[in-house]
């Protein structure tokens, strides 16, 4: 795949010229990064804007306690930092990759001059920090309203619409690379809480596991188990 092809799969570059993903490519640096390493860490200066060309991370926000909840998971063609960049302020949360992967970085200056010049791209902007606010509405409110159980099942089973691919006679396979912990923190509870619910939900046949791979045979089942939680 060419940079240009690769490029046309980011969400926020959606609609531009062949010419102008060339000047895409002369601004901005293409980086490699390994599984377990920070792109960036919450409260450190705005400088770049991320753009996942390959491989998966996850946004994490740290209390003062120390706590971490995991905001979200990001793959490639997915931006990671251009709300911070637009609204002038530090990184509201730390990077982490999940695997390894490559990541487009341009400057703050850069971006700035695309969007000023390119309308096209401050509107795909917009409409994707449109659908993630959407997205973090329903999250909180999932934490709010549903059991423990629920929030797994929600979380599982979102995840599973967005980055599941299908599999064998075991379901839709959902491969992030997500521990145990990391379905806590994005659940807000504790790692033993998800661990027993986890084996629940194994014991009722909605969901299996090979390692940190998950196999789910009716996403709408795990739902429904959200709904009536």
């Amino acid at each position: 795949m060419t940079n240009s092809e690769r490029l046309r799969k980011v969400a926020i570059f959606d609609g531009l010229t062949e010419a102008q993903l060339l000047r895409i490519e002369e601004t901005a640096v293409e980086t490699e990064f390994t599984k377990g390493e920070y792109l960036f860490r919450q409260d450190e200066s705005a400088e770049w804007l991320y753009v996942l060309l390959r491989g998966r991370v996850k946004l994490v926000r740290h209390a003062p306690t120390g706590a971490a909840t995991i905001i979200e998971i990001y793959s490639a063609g997915d931006e990671l930092t251009a709300a911070s960049l637009i609204e002038g302020k530090p990184y509201a949360a730390s990077a982490k990759t999940l695997t390894d992967g490559i990541v487009l970085k341009m400057s703050a200056q850069h971006f700035r001059k695309m969007l000023a010049e390119w309308p096209v791209v401050a509107g795909n902007i917009m409409r994707e920090m449109g659908q993630r606010y959407r997205e973090l509405m329903e999250n909180l409110s999932s934490l709010a309203v549903y059991k423990v159980e629920g929030r797994l099942c929600k979380v599982i089973a979102n995840l599973a619409h967005r980055y599941g691919i299908l599999g064998d006679c075991r379901g839709v396979i959902l491969d992030l690379a997500l521990t145990r912990q990391d379905l806590a923190d994005i659940t807000g509870t504790t790692l033993e809480t998800t661990i027993r619910t986890l084996n629940r939900l194994k014991g009722d046949g909605l969901i299996s596991w090979e390692g940190k791979r998950f196999f789910i045979p009716d996403v709408r089942a795990l739902e429904g188990v959200a709904t009536a939680s």
